[in-house]
């Protein structure tokens, strides 16, 4: 069973990673469902994401606390990643 602590650390964790994603490219670690390890390179920063990305979302994810949806910069594509997947998250410096 969760603890209230636990909860907080993780709502914290959660809010730490979405604003780093808003406003950089992160480097991602987490394991995929099939026991690999996935490294990606993924961000929420407007101007990387498509035009209609809200109608897009709206249309195809469900909402899923569990989980989040981002732009993989380098397939120029939305993915997913488990929370309790994450590994490591880590910024991606640019030129």
């Amino acid at each position: 069973m969760e603890t209230q602590e636990q909860n907080k650390v993780d709502v914290e964790m959660k809010k730490w990673v979405k604003g780093l994603l808003k406003n950089e490219i992160v480097t991602l670690t987490f394991t995929k469902k099939d026991g690999t390890e996935r490294v990606m390179k993924a961000t929420l920063k407007e101007e990387f994401l498509p035009a209609d990305t809200e109608g897009w979302i709206s249309k195809n994810r469900k909402h899923n606390e569990d989980a989040l949806a981002v732009w993989d910069t380098e397939s120029q594509g939305w993915r997913a990643f488990r929370w309790d997947s994450l590994k490591s998250v880590a910024v991606t410096l640019q030129a």
